[in-house]
């Protein structure tokens, strides 16, 4: 389980989102670990159930538009980032019986002012158990539907949706939303459809991202860049005569005053990764989005990680609900001048070759007290204080091997 709710402590109370009088919102999850400790399995699972929901409906926006919102959103955009590996090889492997058995999923989640509790259960693309449950204006707990082996339960609004000929792969939640305006469903479907994956392994696709938001927002973009300490001056776009993009530029002024043009590709790439993520990062904010990032430190200098993070930390920038869940393994950003320390996450194997999640905040040294918000925690991480220590401590013998 990863949690976003915000923890009763006083780091940097002013980042917080603030859903009403009762309740706070962390805009930031960092999760730190070893490699192969189960930190990108938790974008994973979510990006997978994220799919499981979405790609019905991109099959039917591909011949029909259903409202507005989708046809302001070309089908690349809600494509971005959907995983490649298929749900069916998403079970834990060291178990015999997992591979025989529904990976199940629960989430709760808020879009305006109701809150939703989604499960889904699936094996082999058949959905086993399906639940979508919303809390009224009252505070009372409705079911809008319940779904398992032994039939469905439809609320009164919908139990006039005929579902005897429904696939049984096909999600219920998506079903209602392609042929029924249910504002109830159409809300819980908006919060999947917001999910923004950044993913690098699609160059691409990122590209056509890139000089979209590019276009649409090039001088706020350059500013950024400069305040991050990146001297490019203005961003060039050379297109085709048919439209397509030629190539990329970037404008710097050397020291003698002269404004010379790199091609993007000649950047350095922690260079080209801050010019394709900044774009997109900018775009979910103003979208409200959830975005997720894997390995998001890579290639990029630690003020760099820092200057992100803070796009989302800063009210001046994010100044509604926007969040950001990433994986990481840079020490330097985990510190109490970034983070609060429920905005740090751990993912690491425990004694039974199984990944376990947990928050700093949460966690109980050996003398039983939580970690301080004065500590270096760091220092504290590499010494293996929090239980998620990537390092060898110890290496008795160096042999060298013929």
């Amino acid at each position: 389980t990863i949690d976003f709710t915000a923890k009763p402590i006083s780091e940097f109370d002013n980042s917080l989102i603030r859903v009403d009088e009762n309740v706070k919102l962390i805009p930031v999850c960092a999760i730190y670990g070893p490699n192969g400790g189960g930190k990108s399995s938790v974008l994973m699972a979510l990006c997978s159930l994220r799919n499981i929901v979405v790609e019905p409906i991109l099959q039917l926006a591909f011949m029909k538009k259903k409202n507005e919102e989708l046809a302001e959103t070309t089908i690349n955009q809600l494509r971005e980032g959907i995983s490649e590996r298929h749900i069916e090889s998403s079970f834990y492997k060291w178990d015999e019986q997992s591979k025989d058995e529904p990976t199940e999923y629960s989430i709760l989640f808020q879009m305006e002012n109701y809150k939703y509790r989604y499960e889904l259960s699936v094996f082999n693309d058949v959905i086993y158990m399906e639940n979508l449950y919303y809390e009224t204006e009252e505070g009372e707990i409705e079911a809008v539907f319940e779904r398992d082996e032994d039939g469905v339960y439809l609320c009164d609004e919908i139990n006039v949706l005929d579902i005897n000929n429904m696939n049984e792969s096909l999600p219920l939640l998506s079903y209602i939303f392609m042929f029924k305006n249910i504002e109830v469903v159409d809300r819980a479907v908006q919060f999947f459809l917001q999910i923004k994956n950044i993913n690098f392994d699609k160059p691409r696709q990122d590209r056509k991202i890139l000089v979209e938001q590019i276009e649409k927002d090039k001088r706020r973009i350059c500013n950024i860049l400069q305040s991050m300490g990146i001297d490019i001056l203005d961003i060039r776009i050379d297109y085709e005569d048919n439209g397509e993009i030629r190539e990329i530029y970037t404008k710097h002024r050397l020291n003698n005053g002269l404004e010379k043009e790199l091609c993007l590709y000649e950047e350095s790439s922690g260079t080209r990764k801050v010019i394709s993520i900044i774009p997109m990062i900018l775009q979910g904010i103003e979208q409200n989005c959830l975005v997720l990032i894997d390995e998001l430190d890579a290639k990029l200098h630690p003020l760099l990680l820092a200057k992100i993070i803070e796009m989302f930390t800063d009210k001046n920038i994010n100044q509604e609900s926007a969040q950001l869940l990433f994986t990481s393994h840079d020490l330097t950003t985990m510190s109490n001048e970034v983070f609060r320390r429920d905005e740090i996450w751990f993912s690491a194997i425990n004694g039974y070759d199984e990944s376990v999640l947990y928050s700093l905040v949460d966690f109980r040294k050996e003398d039983g007290k939580k970690p301080r918000n004065d500590e270096n925690y760091s220092k504290q991480y590499l010494e293996g204080r929090y239980g998620a220590d990537p390092y060898m401590r110890r290496i008795k013998d160096w042999e060298v091997v013929d």
